[in-house]
């Protein structure tokens, strides 16, 4: 089973029967599954310990099934035995199984943050232990909104395992605010501080991969990062643009204020080289969700190849100084800068 991945990677967050399925059509780096979801339907949930969660999905390449804790704890249902998740995982074998976790939610009080760490650990003890294949990698989940904290639990797990993949979680809401102690530079400081803490153990940020907040992440520190923007925002009818973002290209009800496409990023579009684009062009992306959500996993996955070839040639810092200037995250990409320069 592949426990080793390219780095800075990709994974596409993809429902259980979700379409379209992009690695039918180009090369992806991995793709990202949830248990909750699964252990939610029954055909699915028989059909993946049967075949396999790469037979299931039709794709040979990295499989990450997260364990649903963020799910769970929206539905109210934290309570669950996490040696079920275990079974899910050993029967379906992805090739990298996410701890049961509980994620801490805004505004906790210290002593609800507690009952959740303390969960997450005694949920780590018994994984851990009651794990039995090789071929699959627990992958621990770290939660905390501060720097102590964050320490802190990293030397919790270490009494346990010596994990050699980390994720960070419970960060996604700061993600989407640029200002305060709590926005996205603080989500940068949290990798950073992780990245100085364990320099040799891969580090995966869970829900931040859009086309401009995963080369922050990359950049502060983030060995992989996974996304589903790429349906999401194609569902809303926005498509992503290569080193811009994302733009409006339908007349439905918009979520956020993104920007319409300029007659400039028109001609950035008509260059694609994505399946959608080559064939059919804009017209199709306005009509088809479809369309736009194989364009969108194709704009994420090139630029985390672009990202790739940059680090290798020692080139990425400038490349992410250029898209970040003049957008939200350029005072984001500074205190990132500064941070990455403290010992």
């Amino acid at each position: 089973m592949v426990h080793e991945i390219e780095t800075p990677f990709l994974w596409i967050a993809q429902l259980i029967d979700g379409k379209p399925k992009p690695w039918k059509h180009y090369s992806i780096d991995g793709v990202m599954i949830n248990a909750y979801e699964i252990l939610g339907n029954a055909k699915a949930n028989n059909d993946v310990r049967k075949k396999g969660i790469h037979g299931y999905l039709e794709f040979k390449g990295p499989i990450m099934m997260d364990s649903g804790g963020f799910q769970f704890m929206k539905k109210k249902e934290l309570d669950i035995d996490p040696k079920k998740i275990l079974r899910l995982y050993e029967e379906s074998k992805p090739n990298f199984g996410v701890i049961l976790d509980h994620p801490l939610g805004p505004n906790l009080s210290h002593e609800e943050k507690m009952d959740r760490w303390f969960k997450t650990l005694t949920n780590t003890r018994m994984m851990v232990a009651n794990h039995t294949t090789d071929c699959i990698k627990l992958v621990p989940a770290v939660h905390g909104h501060k720097l102590d904290e964050i320490e802190w639990f990293l030397q919790e797990l270490d009494k346990i395992s010596a994990f050699d993949f980390l994720g960070i979680g419970s960060l996604v809401p700061s993600v989407f605010s640029t200002k305060g102690a709590g926005g996205i530079a603080n989500v940068v400081e949290i990798v950073n501080f992780v990245r100085k803490k364990v320099p040799d153990r891969r580090i995966h940020v869970f829900g931040v991969g859009s086309t401009l907040t995963m080369h922050l992440m990359f950049y502060a520190g983030a060995n992989s990062v996974d996304s589903s923007g790429w349906r999401t925002k194609a569902a809303y009818g926005a498509i992503q643009l290569p080193r811009i973002g994302d733009r409006y290209i339908t007349p439905r009800k918009r979520h956020k204020t993104y920007r319409d496409l300029s007659e400039s990023e028109k001609e950035i579009l008509a260059k694609c080289e994505c399946p959608v684009c080559k064939k059919e062009g804009l017209e199709k992306l306005k009509k088809s969700f479809t369309s736009r959500a194989m364009h969108n996993a194709w704009v994420f996955q090139k630029e985390v190849e672009t990202a790739r070839k940059l680090i290798s040639e020692n080139d990425y810092e400038d490349y992410v100084k250029e898209i970040l200037t003049n957008t939200t995250f350029s005072n984001v990409f500074e205190y990132a800068t500064k941070l990455k320069a403290t010992v």
